[in-house]
């Protein structure tokens, strides 16, 4: 009876999209944060649920760019492979699909993609202008410290 609970249990967890937990997949579970850019101009925030996925892109001056879509993984590939497919803006514009090469080392993920709608890269080295050319850092947000409450004295 337990295993086959177990078993129902883990073809749910399937369904909805939960991730392995000694996975890759499992591993890019929550928040991820980095600096891109020349001169580390924008902030890249990526939220990993599942295969699902945020991104936000904030520019030091001008508006927020939201997408989020899914994330396909290849651990077998080398380097690994990381596709972002499916994705769109909240007012319904498709983002083209992005090949990318990834690498986890830690609490540091390490990214390099195509471009829009290129191939996908075989190295983690810059090649040409733009983001895209970039060899992308991401970390775990540093959590603010918890500070214990004070009781006042009577």
């Amino acid at each position: 009876m337990r295993i086959r609970t177990l078993s129902v249990v883990a073809v749910l967890a399937s369904a909805l999209g939960a991730a392995p937990e000694g996975s890759d997949l499992g591993r890019l579970q929550g928040r991820w944060e980095a600096s891109v850019g020349k001169k580390r101009e924008f902030s890249v925030s990526l939220d990993v649920k599942g295969n699902e996925v945020s991104a936000t892109i904030t520019p030091r001056r001008g508006p927020k760019v939201r997408a989020s879509g899914e994330l396909q993984i290849d651990e077998a590939a080398s380097p690994r492979a990381l596709d972002w497919v499916n994705f769109s803006t909240p007012d319904g514009i498709e983002v083209p699909r992005l090949l990318s090469i990834y690498r986890l080392e830690g609490d540091r993920l390490i990214l390099r993609s195509g471009g829009f709608n290129d191939a996908r890269p075989r190295a983690f080295e810059a090649a040409g202008e733009g983001v895209w050319s970039e060899v992308l850092v991401f970390t775990r947000p540093q959590e603010a410290p918890k500070t214990a409450a004070v009781t006042p004295a009577r």
